[in-house]
């Protein structure tokens, strides 16, 4: 009877212990809770309102089909933000959202860039609200 109860006792607190680092995990991580895009005669911008300072890895990709990419690490998204969002933009076409587990757990969010033959010039800014914005413009 007193191995019993200490097996109880044992197994009762990890998992307390495992239930408190779960939720310090999952407290921690990100969390993208939307996502809009908005167009003026000059420039288009994409806006991701997250839970904290997440910013994301940023990087380009030319060729015929441009692509600017975001990576925002340890970050998930809600789920009611849709997968892929068409644009009625001129330089910003479509917005598509992927979760990748390997090597390293994140959220890409790929902006399907128009073909123009120009050079794009894109600015990012995190604003204290938890929002981060990219603005992409032709130069």
């Amino acid at each position: 009877m007193k191995n019993a109860t200490r097996i109880i006792c044992i197994v009762l607190s990890s998992l307390a212990l495992v239930c408190f680092l779960n939720s310090r995990a999952l407290s921690a991580e990100g969390l993208i809770k939307n996502i809009a895009f908005e167009k003026s005669d000059t420039e288009e911008k994409v806006s991701f309102e997250l839970n904290g300072f997440f910013p994301p890895k940023i990087f380009g990709i030319e060729g015929k089909k441009g692509r600017l990419v975001c990576d925002f690490y340890n970050t998930a998204i809600e789920k009611h933000v849709s997968r892929t969002l068409t644009t009625e933009g001129q330089l910003v076409l479509s917005i598509r959202i992927g979760l990748h587990n390997a090597p390293k757990q994140k959220t890409r969010v790929v902006l399907d860039l128009a073909p123009i033959d120009k050079d794009y010039t894109v600015r990012q800014h995190f604003y204290e609200n938890n929002i981060f914005v990219v603005t992409v413009r032709l130069k």
